[in-house]
C-alpha cells in the first residue's frame, strides 16, 4: 500500500483550524513520516513597507519572523508526535505550495478547504488551482469534516479493449498516452491506506455510458434491437473489465489487507456526473479518492471536465491523484 514519508501541511495565518495537521499526524505516526507546516503570507504592499528608518527589506523580514515564531509556538503542543518543520513564505498560496512540493519532494499535501461561503461548492479558487496543478496527492478536508472517517469512496476508470476516446463513458479520460492501470493503482493504494488506517468501509465506483451507434442505426432493419444488443455488449465488456480490476486490486494489496477491508465494487450506468453525484448522496462518504486527470503536459487542460464538475458537487473531503507523466505547469523559478 501507499506509504508517505514527507507530508506538507498548509495552514492559514490565523491557525484557527488544526485538523489538517491532526490528519497528517495520524498518517505520520503510521508511516514514520516527517511533516512540514507551511504558511503562505500575502506579500506586503509598497505602502506597508514605507516606514523609516527601517528599510522595506527589514520590515518584510520582521513580518516573516513574526509569523514564523507564531507557527513554531503553535507546533509546540504537538511535540513528540512527529518531526514537524515550520516554513513561512511570501507569495501566492497555490504557487508557493506547489513550489514547496517540487523543492522538497513532498509525497502528500494536506489542507483544509478555504472558506467560500458565497457559493455552494466547498473548494475555492486556490483549492481548484491545487487540484488542477499539484503534482503529488492532495487531501483537502471539507469544512467541519470529522477526522474520524467511516466511509471512503474511490472512483476509477476501467480500460476496455477496442474502446475509443469518443466511447469513453465519463467524458474526461484524457489522451491515449495515459496509463489507466497506473492511475487506478495509485487510487487503490491511497484509498486502501486511508481506509485501513481509519477502519472504514471502502467502495470503488465506475460510471459508464452505453455506446452511441448514431447514424448506423438508420440502416438497420430493427434499430431498437440493434441498439439493445450494442448496449448489452458494452455492459458485458464493462463487467469483464470490472472483474479484471477486482483481480488487480487483490494483487496490489496484500491478502491480509484485502480480507480486512473487504472492498465493494459498483458499476453505475448513466451520465457520470449525475450517477456519481447520486451515489455520493446515497453513500454519504467522508472522503472521495479520485483522479483529477486531463492531458498530461498541456497547460490549461490539467483537470478533466467530469472530474471538475464532480468536485463542484462534493460536500465531503477529497483526496486527488494525478496520473503518471503529469507535467506541472508551475516551475521552481518561474
Amino acid at each position: 500500500m501507499k506509504r508517505f514519508r514527507n507530508i506538507l501541511v498548509v495552514c492559514d495565518r490565523e491557525l484557527s483550524d488544526s485538523r489538517a495537521l491532526d490528519a497528517a499526524l495520524q498518517i505520520a505516526e503510521d508511516n514514520n513520516a516527517a511533516i512540514t507546516l507551511l504558511q503562505v503570507l500575502p506579500p506586503l504592499t509598497a505602502l506597508q513597507t514605507f516606514a523609516k528608518p527601517q528599510t522595506p527589506e527589514q520590515i518584510e523580514q520582521a513580518y516573516h519572523n513574526y509569523y514564523l515564531n507564531k507557527l513554531q509556538q503553535f507546533t509546540k503542543k504537538f511535540a513528540g508526535k512527529a518531526l514537524i518543520r515550520c516554513k513561512v513564505v511570501l507569495g501566492t498560496g497555490f504557487i508557493e505550495t506547489i513550489r514547496a512540493v517540487l523543492r522538497n519532494q513532498h509525497d502528500l499535501v494536506v489542507k483544509v478547504a478555504e472558506p467560500v461561503s458565497w457559493i455552494k461548492r466547498i473548494f475555492g479558487s486556490n483549492d481548484m488551482h491545487l487540484l488542477r496543478k499539484c503534482p503529488c496527492p492532495l487531501w483537502i478536508l471539507a469544512p467541519d469534516a470529522p477526522l474520524e472517517l467511516k466511509r471512503v469512496v474511490a472512483t476509477i476508470d476501467l480500460p476496455m479493449p477496442g474502446m475509443t476516446e469518443s466511447h469513453r463513458g465519463d467524458g474526461h479520460r484524457g489522451d491515449g498516452h495515459r496509463n489507466e492501470d497506473d492511475l487506478n493503482q495509485q487510487i487503490v493504494e491511497l484509498a486502501a491506506s486511508v481506509s485501513a488506517l481509519q477502519g472504514t468501509t471502502l467502495d470503488f465506483l465506475h460510471a459508464w455510458q452505453p455506446y452511441e451507434a448514431g447514424a448506423v442505426l438508420m440502416w438497420c432493419e430493427f434499430p431498437d434491437k440493434a441498439q439493445a444488443e450494442l448496449e448489452q455488449g458494452h455492459y458485458q465488456a464493462v463487467q469483464i473489465a470490472m472483474s479484471g480490476f477486482k483481480q488487480q486490486v487483490q494483487s496490489w494489496l496484500s491478502a491480509e489487507v484485502y480480507a480486512y477491508l473487504q472492498p465493494k465494487f459498483g458499476l453505475l450506468q448513466g451520465p457520470p456526473v449525475q450517477v456519481l453525484t447520486e451515489k455520493f448522496n446515497e453513500l454519504q462518504p467522508d472522503l472521495v479518492v479520485m483522479g483529477t486527470v486531463g492531458r498530461s503536459g498541456v497547460a490549461g487542460l490539467l483537470i478533466g471536465n467530469t472530474a471538475e464538475t464532480i468536485l463542484e458537487q462534493l460536500s465531503c473531503s477529497v483526496l486527488a491523484v494525478k496520473p503518471a507523466g503529469f507535467v506541472c505547469p508551475i516551475q521552481l523559478h518561474d
